[in-house]
């Protein structure tokens, strides 16, 4: 009975590291996406006729992937049993769309 609880505990421990280990990747590609989207947003601004068009674009391409990167960030928290994320946006700001 105690090896069948070793185990069990020993594969409880393993998930747990291989959920903090996804949260880390989420997190950081999450933090990624927010830097390079600041820099897109410089690019759209200065750009003029059809660059700005294809810098728009790119945006809001960046832009969609961190967004769905934030919502996968919270399911991931979720899994790990964390459930208030009203704070996430603080820290993970995702900027607004362009127009």
């Amino acid at each position: 009975m105690r090896r069948t609880a070793e185990t069990h505990d020993r594969i409880a421990w393993e998930l747990n590291e291989e959920r903090v280990s996804a949260l880390r990747r989420i997190s950081q590609t999450l933090e990624s996406l927010i830097v390079q989207l600041r820099s897109a947003r410089d690019g759209v601004s200065q750009a003029q006729g059809e660059e700005r068009a294809r810098a728009m674009m790119a945006y809001r391409s960046l832009r969609a992937r961190a967004v769905q990167y934030r919502w996968f960030l919270e399911v991931q928290r979720e899994a790990m049993g964390l459930r208030h994320h009203h704070r996430l946006d603080e820290f993970y700001r995702i900027p607004a769309d362009v127009t």
